[in-house]
């Protein structure tokens, strides 16, 4: 690996550690990386689910893991900045075979990911136990690898009804195994605002929230030390939003100054993101 890559990740952990919230607006492609890179911000960041509706899959890992090598290693040849990826439960189903798989995303340029608790079927959580292992093996390929790679580790206790009487309980006892286990970041995704404050205070990690409508401004989440915040899909729904707006008022026969007008981007415009 390259002393550029290791630098990196280093970046990518500072930003975590810094006391200015890292906001990461995922993309699923080479264009939506450039653009961010062009608005100034500070890192890359992927979104499983966008990655996998934009190309025809739903999610919950049925897009190809090939496709999204390819894809990543585009992303990180495209951008300067650190790019961390969300590779859902790994894509294995066996250690091994996530052996295999984090040597691969490292080897395309990735410096950070996400990995997830629930099981295959998305139906409960892993063991902390068996999760645990798998942290533990990406920390230590990353590091047979000379590369700091920036783990968040996702928990989904909040989308199981099976813990609704103890997911607050529940996502702290993960939390604090996960960072024994090597975890960088913890992501107790979906979490309300209260948890999130508790869970902040309890897990001696960075935390990563996912925005909703009633998450807490930048301002209260830097506040609260926060280290970090997702849109998960919330980018690519904007602009399919829009795009749908646009085809139906077309195929209404109204005016086209909806959708060409002097507020459109340019394609000069787009082509100075492309190639600065």
């Amino acid at each position: 690996m390259t002393d550029l890559q290791r630098k990196k990740a280093e970046t990518l952990l500072s930003l975590h550690h810094s006391e200015k919230l890292l906001i990461l607006p995922n993309v699923w492609d080479v264009l939506g990386a450039k653009l961010l890179e062009s608005e100034g911000f500070e890192a890359i960041a992927t979104a499983s689910a966008s990655v996998a509706f934009s190309r025809g899959f739903d999610d919950n890992q049925e897009i190809d893991f090939t496709t999204l090598l390819r894809l990543f290693r585009s992303i990180c040849q495209s951008t300067s900045l650190p790019v961390t990826v969300d590779i859902e439960r790994g894509y294995a189903d066996s250690l091994d075979q996530l052996t295999e798989n984090i040597k691969n995303l490292i080897s395309c340029g990735v410096v950070g990911l996400n990995i997830e608790d629930s099981n295959k079927k998305g139906e409960n959580l892993e063991s902390i136990e068996h999760q645990c292992e798998k942290i533990q093996l990406i920390r230590q390929v990353a590091d047979n690898l000379g590369i700091p790679l920036v783990i968040n580790a996702r928990t989904d206790v909040f989308l199981m009804k099976s813990y609704e009487d103890n997911r607050l309980s529940e996502s702290i006892r993960r939390g604090q195994q996960y960072k024994h286990a090597g975890a960088d970041c913890f992501y107790p995704i979906l979490c309300s605002n209260d948890e999130l404050k508790e869970i902040n205070l309890a897990v001696d990690l960075p935390v990563n929230v996912l925005a909703q409508q009633d998450t807490h401004s930048v301002s209260e989440l830097e506040r609260l030390n926060i280290a970090r915040l997702s849109l998960g899909p919330a980018l690519l729904r904007s602009a399919l939003m829009k795009m749908r707006e646009t085809v139906r008022s077309l195929k209404q026969g109204t005016s086209f100054d909806s959708f060409i007008n002097e507020n459109t981007i340019t394609s000069k415009e787009i082509l100075a993101i492309i190639k600065p």
